[in-house]
């Protein structure tokens, strides 16, 4: 159910469905006459969500600006939210866009930052369920030099909602103490950090993953892009939830 939730909504908070709704509504009998008006007002939407500099400007103002840790500080703990691994068409393993959570988790660890490490989510797909991310990635970083004694992994979660229950379980039955370091994409800390507040946990933000706020704007940045009007999604989608759960 929740996900059948989830889906409704990201539907109704994407800007591509805005302006394709507003497109079909012009074949609508009743509304016919409002077609030219539906065509004005979805060119605008495609116009204003395509911009890549309008973007960038709402992304610097969401997300967290990257995150420099002061030489000798220590978390007892990283808790980096799943879903930056998927299976390939074999079955087998493979990062994804959002590798980077990973990335940063070791090398946090390699530094001496965290002191544990807590892979905190499955896929979140009901198709991809025979996929364990969380043993996945533990198998991966023991490639990369952590020792499995200080990675904890919980497969179980398929939201951030879910993600912080459990992850607060854990974390108990550990004796880890408080803050914890919580290493996720960009624009996902502002709601994630709500959620895991909500929960009892508190953590410290390090944002990683950046997909947009970023990048150098030039000329060529002003032309309609599909990529950007897409993107919008994620954000909508990060905010809406951001208020949602900081109402509480």
């Amino acid at each position: 159910m929740h996900q059948v939730f989830s889906s409704v909504f990201s539907f109704f908070l994407s800007p591509s469905h805005w302006i394709l709704l507003l497109l079909l509504a012009g074949y609508v009998p009743r509304l016919s006459s409002l077609k030219r008006t539906f065509r004005i007002i979805a060119l605008l939407l495609f116009l204003v969500f395509s911009n890549q500099p309008l973007l960038d400007w709402y992304a610097r103002k969401w997300q967290p600006a990257p995150v420099v840790i002061p030489p000798g500080q220590v978390f007892s703990c990283g808790i980096v939210p799943g879903g930056f691994a998927s299976p390939d068409v074999y079955g087998k393993g493979t990062f994804n866009g959002t590798a980077d959570r990973f990335i940063q988790a070791v090398r946090l660890y390699k530094l001496g930052h965290i002191s544990h490490i807590l892979v905190s989510g499955g896929n979140g797909k009901a198709e991809l369920k025979s996929f364990r991310e969380g043993e996945w990635v533990k198998n991966e970083m023991a490639i990369m030099g952590v020792p499995d004694s200080v990675v904890f992994v919980e497969d179980r979660s398929n939201n951030t909602l879910e993600n912080a229950a459990n992850a607060k379980l854990i974390l108990d039955s550990n004796n880890l103490k408080p803050p914890y370091l919580l290493i996720s994409s960009a624009h996902h800390i502002p709601r994630a950090t709500v959620i895991f507040k909500n929960a009892g946990l508190i953590t410290n933000a390090f944002p990683c993953s950046y997909i947009a706020g970023r990048g150098i704007n030039t000329i060529s940045s002003i032309i309609p892009s599909l990529g950007t009007l897409f993107t919008w999604d994620v954000y909508l989608k990060e905010t809406a939830g951001y208020l949602w759960y900081k109402r509480d």
